[in-house]
């Protein structure tokens, strides 16, 4: 009941549009799609473009996803064939390449009185994503004429799909002022490190995978240029029934004790870097101005991260309620994509279906 409290909204958004698409694909399913009446309906396209690419999860909350759609926001890179198979229907073969990046110390700056915490945790990720999906293309109007040529000029549709994706998410890690300076560091895989404590008790989550199940739904319109181009514009959530995108699930901050290595204490715990790792830029002055304002009321002086970030997130081994590193929530992403499609045409033969 607790699982399906939590990912009820979710489920009921993915449901609702895929009877949305199921409805809008019923003359297909009624009349075959492989029947051979559709033959003279069927051609093949080619597409490729690119857009921006959206994260939404442990950084950057679904409560408040429209800052997600302008800060830490990243790229991506598409190809796809797509053989339609009825007026109303097409099954699409589709890999996309998708950088995603989650930062605290830019997304909390966007409302600091609702993100104080996030600010003093002071976690980051990059991740780039390797896409595989297959996934059903839906005409959301009717189509009257008849293949390539019978094309309507604008055409909005709905996708619904099921695939893979190989990731790994990584971070920088503290900056190096030794020499004066301000120099970062190297992006590493995390998942070496244990960053929630991955296998050192039975208390604590079991390693991850770097290959995940995605599940695409998306929105999309195209139009027809002339009588081999088309274009699309599209948007889509990548649904991923997975929390560690990001390299953070919702457990409590793991005792340093138990990480080998000097580096994973540091890529495990943030809050007292006084500069931001993954840009560099000075952490102290907006920190002081978190920490000696409400919840925290700190008596004004010179805090620093550095001196008192850990006081305040962390792990402690006498509290009575353990500071969370994240949530429990699926982590997912959403793509926009402009593409740019290449008509093949009905001379390209698919293998009959028994």
């Amino acid at each position: 009941m607790k699982f399906l409290n939590r990912k009820g909204a979710l489920l009921k958004t993915v449901l609702c549009f895929s009877l949305v698409l199921m409805i809008a694909g019923e003359n297909f399913a009624q009349n075959g799609m492989f029947s051979k009446k559709n033959k003279v309906y069927r051609y093949s396209y080619i597409s490729i473009g690119g857009g921006s690419s959206h994260y939404f999860g442990d950084l950057s909350p679904y409560s408040t996803f429209y800052y997600a759609l302008y800060t830490n926001v990243r790229w991506n890179g598409t190809i796809n064939y797509t053989r339609q198979l009825s007026p109303q229907f097409g099954a699409r073969f589709a890999f996309t390449y998708a950088r995603i990046l989650g930062d605290d110390f830019t997304y909390s700056q966007r409302n600091l009185e609702k993100f104080h915490s996030y600010y003093l945790r002071n976690l980051h990720f990059r991740n780039d994503i390797k896409e595989f999906t297959i996934s059903g293309v839906f005409n959301l109007l009717p189509q009257y004429g008849k293949g390539q040529q019978g094309r309507s000029k604008f055409m909005p549709y709905g996708v619904l799909g099921i695939g893979f994706y190989g990731h790994n998410p990584m971070a920088r890690g503290p900056v190096n002022t030794a020499n004066g300076g301000v120099e970062l560091s190297d992006w590493l895989p995390l998942k070496e490190y244990k960053t929630s404590g991955q296998d050192l008790d039975p208390t604590r989550p079991k390693s991850y995978s770097l290959v995940q199940m995605v599940f695409p739904v998306a929105l999309g319109v195209r139009m027809k240029i002339n009588e081999k181009i088309d274009l699309h514009f599209e948007g889509g959530l990548r649904v991923t029934p997975f929390d560690y995108i990001d390299d953070v699930g919702g457990t409590t901050y793991v005792n340093p004790a138990l990480l080998n290595s000097a580096e994973a204490k540091a890529f495990a715990n943030r809050a007292g870097e006084d500069y931001s790792g993954r840009t560099g830029k000075d952490r102290i002055p907006v920190f002081a101005q978190v920490i000696t304002s409400p919840p925290y009321n700190v008596a004004a002086g010179n805090p620093t991260p550095s001196s008192l970030g850990e006081s305040y997130v962390g792990y402690s081994p006498t509290a009575t309620n353990p500071t969370i590193r994240g949530s429990s929530r699926w982590d997912s992403y959403f793509l926009t994509q402009i593409t740019i499609s290449y008509i093949i045409g009905s001379t390209v033969k698919c293998p009959p279906i028994k």
